[in-house]
């Protein structure tokens, strides 16, 4: 009769009882985990939102392989100083 008391008592209580040691290590890893994590997600959204940013600024390019006036008129660039200038290059190309 002892034995089912004390079977129904260990039963009741739980089999995985954790120790107070293993309660502090685990709130520890807890408390270093969400700061450390909420850190990498702050990092990233504001890293997504400098590229977003920096794509809208433009970067005037001279175009290499447009050699003459008409070429580059052609393609909707700009002649200057016997260059072919494109004024809407990002750099994020």
């Amino acid at each position: 009769m002892e034995k089912y008391m004390r079977d129904r008592l260990s039963i009741k209580q739980g089999k995985f009882q954790l120790s107070t040691r293993a309660k502090i290590t685990l709130f520890a890893a807890l408390v270093a985990v969400l700061p450390t994590s909420g850190f990498c997600t702050a990092s990233l959204i504001l890293s997504l939102n400098y590229v977003a940013t920096t794509a809208d600024i433009s970067h005037p390019t001279s175009i290499p392989w447009l050699t003459d006036k008409s070429q580059c008129q052609r393609t909707h660039r700009i002649w200057r100083d016997n260059k072919c200038w494109d004024y809407e290059h990002n750099p994020m190309f």
